[in-house]
Order: structure tokens, then C-alpha cells, then sequence
């Protein structure tokens, strides 16, 4: 083991420590270098001891869940990865009413949903997420965000005081929320659902996972910028005449220009080279700033 991962597997209880960790292998667009080390806490006690751990230690980190809509440097990361995989219990807390831990795929949210007869959240198939990411981002499509089915959330502080923020304080808006932008971390949360038939339940998540065909197929990180107000940013890219643009194993989809695709072999910077001409194609054209919903990690 390399120094890091044998200091963090000494002092880290009910973890498993990983070294080596290859972001290309833990992303959706499938790019990016390495990390020293990653610690996958197997209980939510263990993430806040890992968390106070780094802080005290002084060891950057990062947490990663399913790896969507994220953009990893090819350089990789100069410390810890704290990856959610292993906190995916989930259970009923009352009426309609689900508790996930950060690590619940949004697919298992769903299938756990339905088979407790429980719906209003069919709008989320298809959502290559966890629930934590889900949270963190206000995840979701224009027929509903996760954001308007969260009871309360269960958060680390920065102080690293374990608390439940109610819905309003999570401040949910468009692909923004109180966790991107106050430091907090999502250990998981309570959504308050409705009644559902099992069989209607699965029709409407067929119907939504059958629109979700006409998106891009292949490696890509999700759409890549937020909507600006009244127009589409897949408009504007695509008005520009960048549908279709290569860099390297990088290509600006033909079919959804918001999406970059890694056609195989593509690097970090190949990405970050047609994001940087995306948004000036657009500003030049439009005078509109496209920001990214995207998150840059790493070493950039």
C-alpha cells in the first residue's frame, strides 16, 4: 500500500481503503487520472469519523458517488476519494415516507418505491445518480426535481456536526442547493411520497426511461450546462454550428449538443478544450455566459 492508504487503513474503522483509484473506472464519462487513495465507509458513523478524520489530518478530499456529472482531471487527485457505494440502506420511516442513505442508486430508490406501493417519483428514471449527488445538484428533469419530494436531510456540518436540515433549509432551486453551496454533506434523506399501484408505477416509469432514449447514448457526464433563463443551452450550442464538433476521443453530440461524448480514448482536456469553445461560441453569438452544471474534480 502507498503511504496514504496505509495511514487511512490504520485509522479508519469499518472502511474499506482502496489505493490506486482510477477515476476513468468510477465516472459515467469515463475519463481522468488517479487518486492516492479511496475510503468507502460502510456506515454512516464511519463517514463522519472519516470526514473528521481528514479535516483533522489535513488530507483533501473528495466525495463521489455515481460518478455522473462529474469532469476528472487527467492529472487525478493529490489525496482521498470518500466514495458512498457501501451506504445504500434504505427504509420506510412512516406514511409514504422513505429514508436512503447517500449511496442508494436512484434505480433501487425507485424499485424500492414501488414495491411498497409508494410513487411520485417516476420523474427520476433513468437518472444515472446517487441519492446523495441527486440531492446535492437538485437532480431531476423540467416534470420535477428530487428537491420537491424531500422531507428533511441528514447532513454533516463543516464543524462536523451531524444534523437534519428541513426541506426550505435545503434552499432547492434550479441545479443549485444549500449543499452545493455551504460545504454540508449529504449522509442521506427522507422523501415524502404518495400512494401508488404498483402496475401504474411501472407504466410511468416506462414511459419516462422510453423519453430518455432520444438523449445520447455513450459515455458522457449528462448534460454539461444549465438551461439559461427561456432558452435551451442545447439550442444555442447547436445555433452555433458546434453539433458534432470533435477533440480528440471528445465529441460534442450530433443528436444533443449539450452532451459530450467520449467516443473512446478521450482525455480531460479534450472536454475541457470544447467546453472553453462551447461557452465562447455561445457568448460570442448570444451574449449569454453558459454555466456549467458540471463539477470539475481533481487536480486541474
Amino acid at each position: 500500500m502507498n503511504k496514504l492508504a496505509s495511514m487511512l487503513a490504520c485509522n479508519l474503522k469499518d472502511c474499506k481503503i482502496e489505493e490506486d483509484f482510477d477515476f476513468s473506472e468510477h465516472t459515467t464519462i469515463g475519463v481522468g487520472g488517479k487518486a492516492e487513495s479511496a475510503v468507502y465507509p460502510c456506515s454512516v458513523e464511519a463517514m463522519v469519523s472519516a470526514i473528521a478524520f481528514f479535516k483533522e489530518n489535513g488530507i483533501p478530499y473528495i466525495i463521489l458517488g455515481a460518478g455522473a456529472n462529474v469532469l476528472p482531471s487527467d492529472k487525478g487527485f493529490s489525496g482521498a476519494v470518500l466514495k458512498t457505494d457501501f451506504l445504500n440502506e434504505i427504509k420506510i420511516t412512516g406514511e409514504n415516507k422513505i429514508f436512503a442513505e447517500c449511496g442508494v442508486r436512484v434505480s433501487k430508490l425507485l424499485n424500492f418505491a414501488n414495491e411498497s406501493s409508494m410513487g411520485g417519483i417516476s420523474f427520476m428514471a433513468g437518472i444515472p445518480a446517487s441519492v446523495g449527488g441527486a440531492v446535492f445538484m437538485n437532480a431531476g428533469i423540467s416534470e420535477g426535481h428530487i428537491g420537491d419530494k424531500i422531507g428533511r436531510v441528514l447532513a454533516i456540518s463543516p464543524n462536523g456536526e451531524v444534523v437534519w436540515l428541513s426541506k426550505s433549509e435545503c434552499c432547492f432551486s434550479y441545479k443549485r442547493t444549500f449543499f452545493s453551496e455551504e460545504g454540508f454533506t449529504v449522509l442521506g434523506a427522507e422523501l415524502n411520497l404518495e400512494f401508488c399501484e404498483k402496475e401504474s408505477a411501472k407504466q410511468e416509469i416506462a414511459r419516462v426511461l422510453q423519453s430518455r432514449k432520444k438523449l445520447p447514448r455513450g459515455k458522457s457526464m449528462g448534460c454539461v450546462f444549465k438551461n439559461p433563463n427561456g432558452v435551451s443551452a442545447g439550442a444555442l450550442i447547436e445555433k452555433v454550428g458546434l453539433k458534432g464538433t470533435r477533440k480528440g476521443g471528445a465529441l460534442i453530440s450530433p443528436l444533443h449538443a449539450n452532451f459530450i461524448i467520449n467516443t473512446g480514448g478521450a482525455a480531460s482536456s479534450d472536454i475541457t478544450d470544447l467546453i472553453g469553445l462551447m461557452k465562447r461560441e455561445v457568448y460570442a453569438y448570444s451574449k449569454i455566459r453558459l454555466e456549467e452544471e458540471i463539477r470539475y474534480i481533481g487536480d486541474y
